[in-house]
């Protein structure tokens, strides 16, 4: 593959919605700068050994996810896993077309100027009525879901093209921003993190690059063993981290009313309609955050549908592509019809739009990276992955691979924790009960199977 489309397309996996929904409000609930800059730190040097971790594990088998879990693997687990893959790209497409369909309201009615002098009142009908209005959000659902349909058939040098244009005009965007960026850290404090912000640090560092966590493997198969994955991988997460910098010196201004308590991606568009209470036209910073955060938005979901759209011999790809966008489709209505916090669709009082977006960013995609860990640091053999990643040897490569097996499964395994937890309402002693009757009940299943009761097994 051209290197100018791979870097656009592992650019396209990183940035999204988050950069400009969910980062700034946890930079506020979670230690301003602190945050920041260890939000920076993981995202530049911890996700590395992931992301690395992808791209040799695609080229060293060189096949797709199907190819390999349905003709080079063929084992049940094997399938189960694909299976897995699948119900993590419907979870995590679905809330992107949930999310984008209400940035491209909030665009569309800001860059009209129907969020002008809002009133408190005033602002309270408005999201009355927006939220009310779920023919209208379906209405970008269903045109999103019609997009993805059409550009998924493009395969990989279309949806690459589209980012090919889009990557510029997010770069004139960061350099537009970044004399903001010295205001920006001037105004920010700077406490020391507890431990709930270093959890929060660690699980945003891998949800903002969870398209990357699934497609990574998928480009790894188009990558020359020669490119040097590891300054590309930094570079892009760099640009990432840039843009969403300059989202942020741009929506911090107008943060000082943010006040709630959840990852809610309307907490920023809320506050940024409160901003607007006395202003009698759009200032050009707004209008350019909300041009770019539908943008993205728009493009968000695009990688993902390198999964199920890929250019391969699999005669089933089009079937594939067609019941995994209609499953999104259908998911994100569910999301749309059940989003109101009176909804009767609700898990241990939760809506189900939080119960989805945790199922997917705290339980399956961690699942799926952890297991590329371990079979990448564990399984393979270590001078195959040595040739991957650095040729000479050395230290790097011992750091690198000591990240890999020990650090990162952990990482993963709190941020597994803590949304399992949160989804279960269960305490800490209770999953840990809950794990000594499991190892419990296959330790007897096993002795039972020894003493051959049921010799058939």
């Amino acid at each position: 593959m051209n290197l100018v489309l791979l870097i656009a397309l592992l650019v396209g996996t990183q940035v999204g919605l988050s950069d400009g929904l969910i980062l700034p409000t946890l930079v506020s609930q979670h230690g301003n700068g602190s945050f920041l800059l260890f939000y920076a730190f993981l995202k530049l040097l911890f996700i590395l050994p992931v992301l690395q971790a992808e791209l040799v594990a695609g080229r060293l088998y060189r096949v797709t996810p199907f190819e390999f879990s349905f003709l080079v693997l063929n084992r049940s687990w094997a399938r189960l896993a694909f299976g897995i893959l699948l119900m993590a790209v419907v979870f995590v497409m679905s809330t992107n077309l949930f999310n984008t369909a209400w940035a491209l309201i909030f665009g569309i009615d800001g860059l009209q100027g129907e969020l002008l002098g809002l009133r408190p009142l005033d602002q309270n009908l408005y999201w009355f009525e927006q939220s009310q209005d779920i023919y209208r959000i379906m209405s970008f659902v269903i045109a999103q879901g019609i997009l993805l349909m059409l550009l998924g058939g493009l395969a990989w040098h279309g949806i690459a093209a589209i980012f090919v244009m889009l990557i510029p005009i997010l770069f004139m965007f960061i350099l537009y921003c970044i004399p903001k960026f010295v205001p920006l850290f001037l105004s920010l404090q700077w406490p020391a993190l507890q431990w709930d912000d270093i959890l929060a640090a660690m699980q945003h560092a891998l949800t903002s690059s969870m398209v990357g966590l699934l497609v990574w493997y998928v480009l790894g198969t188009k990558i020359s063993d020669r490119l040097p994955t590891a300054r590309v991988i930094i570079l892009v997460q760099l640009f990432d981290l840039l843009f969403g910098l300059a989202m942020l010196s741009i929506s911090w201004e107008w943060l000082a009313a943010l006040n709630g308590s959840g990852l809610d991606a309307g907490n920023v568009l809320r506050s940024l309609v409160n901003s607007l209470q006395s202003a009698d036209s759009l200032p050009f910073d707004v209008a350019l955050w909300l041009t770019m955060l539908c943008m993205v938005g728009l493009a968000s979901s695009l990688p993902l549908l390198l999964l199920v759209a890929q250019e391969s011999n699999v005669s089933l790809r089009q079937w594939l592509l067609a019941a995994t966008v209609c499953g999104v489709v259908v998911l994100s209505g569910v999301l749309v019809f059940s989003h109101d916090v009176y909804s009767p669709l609700t898990w241990y009082g939760k809506p189900i739009y939080e119960v989805v977006q945790r199922i997917g960013q705290g339980v399956i995609i961690p699942t799926i990276t952890a297991g590329i860990a371990i079979w990448v640091g564990w399984i393979v053999w270590p001078n195959r992955v040595l040739q991957q990643v650095n040729p000479h040897g050395g230290f790097r490569y011992f750091l690198w691979r000591l990240v890999l097996r020990f650090v990162v499964p952990l990482v993963l395994g709190l941020v597994f924790a803590r949304a399992t937890l949160s989804l279960l309402a269960l305490s800490l002693p209770q999953v840990m009960l809950s794990l000594v009757v499991l190892m419990l009940i296959v330790r007897l299943y096993r002795w039972v199977k020894k003493r051959a009761i049921f010799p058939g097994l």
